[in-house]
């Protein structure tokens, strides 16, 4: 398992992620890899990928697949805007998913029960050339097999955070519960009202909840601050799971990338 956070900001994109792999052997844990790279740079473009999920392809890493794209796009890229190199992204890593599929299951991948499929999140952000305003995407392999299905999460203007894979605690930290809670308070207030609840109620109980948020300030945000705030998330995952009872694997160290208007390409921080 893996944590994955972004950031944008007016100045640029800040991506975090922890550091932890899982190697499976069938169902079984066969080993974890506590300083593994989950966070690339698209050749010297001014563009970042976050990873989470699946971890390996055909006995490869997903970063070395990501260096196979830049080879085969490398003279096409610098020029595409950024929706278009997503597109390219999910065509690549679907045909590789679906290839690496059939060969674990024997089976066309339509006939693999869905359960067994697993997933493969990447998070892609950054400039459009000549852009001033960064944005961001996500593409989940195999969810989104059809042309330009990528999920657009923050449009050029549009500034926020979000978090993604095992980041339930990020989620009760900053909301103030966890995802599902809402609806395990209105079956249990159904059950005993004896009736169900109306859309007036439903949505009085979900502002009441919404009060608990702890309110961020991203408008304005310096990219430093902003960086501080991506590594306090991914931290609070870590440190979450280093002692929680149940214990999926999100571990290892915080990674963090940034790219503003004044760089030239993404950069990895150490």
């Amino acid at each position: 398992m893996s944590v994955a956070v972004l950031l944008n900001l007016s100045d640029g994109l800040i991506l975090g992620v922890d550091s932890a792999v899982t190697v499976f052997s069938g169902s079984d844990v066969s080993k974890v890899f506590e300083d593994s790279d989950k966070l690339f740079q698209l050749g010297s473009l001014k563009v970042g990928i976050a990873t989470y999920g699946v971890a390996g392809l055909e006995g490869r890493t997903i970063g070395s697949f990501i260096r196979q794209f830049e080879r085969d796009n490398h003279t096409q890229l610098p020029a595409m805007p950024l929706r278009e190199i997503v597109e390219k992204l999910r065509e690549f890593f679907l045909a590789v998913y679906i290839r690496f599929a059939q060969q674990v299951f024997q089976l066309p991948f339509d006939q693999i029960p869905a359960e067994n499929k697993g997933a493969l999140g990447l998070i892609v952000g950054g400039f459009s050339p000549d852009a001033f305003l960064s944005e961001v995407w996500e593409v989940v392999v195999p969810v989104h097999d059809t042309a330009y299905s990528a999920r657009e999460i923050y449009k050029p203007g549009e500034y926020g955070s979000a978090w993604f894979a095992t980041s339930e605690p990020i989620q009760r930290y900053i909301k103030g519960s966890a995802p599902n809670l809402v609806y395990d308070i209105v079956a249990f207030t159904q059950k005993v009202a004896g009736r169900n609840l109306t859309q007036a109620e439903i949505d009085e109980l979900v502002a009441v909840m919404r009060g608990y948020e702890y309110p961020t300030k991203i408008d304005g945000m310096p990219i430093r601050a902003g960086m501080d705030y991506v590594r306090f998330l991914v931290n609070l995952a870590i440190n979450h799971y280093r002692f929680a009872a149940t214990h999926p694997i999100v571990g290892g160290k915080a990674k963090l990338g940034v790219v503003t208007y004044a760089q030239e390409s993404f950069q990895i921080l150490e």
